[in-house]
């Protein structure tokens, strides 16, 4: 199974947002892509990260955001609401990260996530990856993988 990443459009921003999810998780944060397509026609997620749309069989099955920070990368992912619990989720971990460093190209130390505590499942996968817990603050832990 492999993931092709392409810079997200306002089209796959839509139907993104429309993706819902049971559980705590209730939805990926699209509104910075709709604040800055508005603003300036331009696509910046949150924090100013850059997003790509994971394909799987050409459809929309993942969002992958990268913000490069000195020597971090730090990322941002989601999976389709379908494709959850079916065991993608330490391949498209891994193969948005080797496209991240592809594309970016930066000399990085370690990539950086943060995910919900309550998101055990994600932990694990995270884990799975080569991600370490690195600091925990109220229900958000901030993982990291050295390079």
């Amino acid at each position: 199974m492999h993931f092709k990443f392409k810079p997200i459009t306002i089209e796959y921003v839509k139907e993104i947002d429309s993706w819902n999810y049971k559980g705590f998780i209730e939805e990926v944060l699209m509104t910075p892509y709709f604040e800055s397509s508005k603003k300036n026609e331009t696509l910046v997620g949150p924090g100013g990260c850059e997003g790509f749309v994971a394909l799987l069989d050409n459809q929309p099955a993942g969002l992958f955001e990268f913000n490069i920070m000195g020597s971090t990368m730090e990322i941002g992912l989601a999976l389709r609401p379908d494709l959850v619990g079916k065991g993608l989720g330490v391949k498209y971990v891994n193969q948005g990260i080797k496209f991240g460093l592809q594309y970016y190209d930066s000399h990085l130390n370690y990539i950086r996530l943060v995910v919900d505590s309550r998101n055990k499942a994600a932990i694990r996968v995270y884990e799975k990856a080569g991600f370490k817990k690195y600091e925990q603050k109220d229900n958000e832990i901030e993982m990291r993988m050295d390079l």
